[in-house]
């Protein structure tokens, strides 16, 4: 039996990101695959624990491609054990929001040189890592969708009815600068009176965006929900759900909503479109304004419904837990041999 340690940030917790919740999908998936998971959270895990631990391992899995890279690159060096490291957004877009100095970009780069496989959540992600260092063997590999939704394809074919009348929409995310979530208000607002907003998720952007939508709670057209615990519950109150990313990589709200079976209309990003563009093209704004969102969610509920199950169902069928788990498996006995 093949050991993998998986170095992650933390090990547990109800409100989980899409970098968290696909880093215990992968546990699971490697497990079904027959490997030996261990699952250590790097900042919280002795450093003589960490490298007993990769001493007893066949490869390092680093569950995302900063600080976990980092402890997987300290922990190669000493044992020589093969390094997977998972990217899960475009880095040229991360750094960029982040101000990024000169001499982190140099150390990304020095870092980067000691891992064996890059795994990519999307090819959009691909090309930015390849953008910002080349030479590097990357793969891409979609995210899967359990455990939030156990069976996927089979909660797809139970499509809510959207109506024009007292539309439902949910957010489901952070509410930080690159969600910009400021957005979803002002896409309200193009919106019928009579639609309503449910935001779920917490953030620092949240004091703002209550005192921006002080008239439009008044109204009880928009409600902040906090945070609530992941399950396949979460997506289905709502009709439609919004997402309105300034960069995403492989987005797991949007694939969770279609999955649940409530479509989900996005901003036309980069990683959205390689999601939606080929499959339901109408879940895209034509382009990156509140305004656009607006007549997208409104042409969806003009689309006939059984159109939009059949769509939502083979993007779904293109992220199954089966096909996440073969790939991943594929790529850890490569580096192995």
């Amino acid at each position: 039996m093949m050991r993998v340690l998986l170095l992650q940030d933390r090990l547990t917790g109800n409100n989980w990101g899409g970098v968290q919740t696909m880093t215990h999908t992968l546990e699971l998936a490697l497990q079904e695959q027959g490997f030996a998971v261990t699952a250590l959270a790097w900042q919280e895990t002795k450093f003589g624990e960490l490298l007993h631990a990769a001493r007893q391992s066949d490869v390092l899995v680093a569950s995302h491609n900063f600080g976990p890279t980092y402890c997987g690159v300290a922990l190669k060096t000493l044992t020589r054990k093969p390094l997977v490291s998972w990217v899960h957004g475009p880095l040229l877009d991360v750094l960029r929001m982040s101000k990024a100095t000169w001499w982190k970009r140099r150390w990304l780069k020095h870092v980067y040189g000691y891992v064996d496989r890059f795994v990519c959540v999307s090819q959009t992600t691909e090309g930015s890592l390849l953008g910002f260092l080349s030479g590097i063997r990357t793969v891409v590999i979609p995210n899967g969708l359990a455990p939030l939704i156990d069976n996927a394809e089979s909660f797809v074919s139970d499509v809510r009815t959207i109506s024009s009348i007292n539309l439902s929409i949910g957010y489901i995310g952070r509410l930080s600068e690159e969600k910009r979530p400021h957005l979803l208000l002002e896409t309200l607002r193009a919106l019928p009176d009579d639609a309503h907003l449910s935001v779920v998720g917490g953030g620092v952007l949240r004091p703002e965006l209550e005192d921006a939508g002080k008239d439009l709670m008044a109204n009880d057209r928009l409600k902040f929900l906090g945070c609530q615990v992941s399950n396949r519950n979460l997506y289905t109150p709502y009709q439609v759900t919004l997402l309105t990313s300034l960069y995403e990589g492989c987005p797991m709200t949007a694939l969770e909503s279609l999955a649940c079976g409530v479509p989900c209309v996005a901003l036309p990003i980069p990683a959205v479109r390689e999601l939606f563009a080929q499959d339901a093209p109408y879940l895209l704004a034509h382009d990156e304004t509140p305004q656009a969102l607006a007549i997208a969610v409104l042409n969806l509920v003009r689309m006939p419904q059984e159109q939009v199950r059949q769509d939502m169902a083979r993007i779904v069928s293109n992220h199954s837990l089966i096909l996440f788990a073969n790939s991943w498996q594929t790529v850890i006995n490569g580096v192995i041999k």
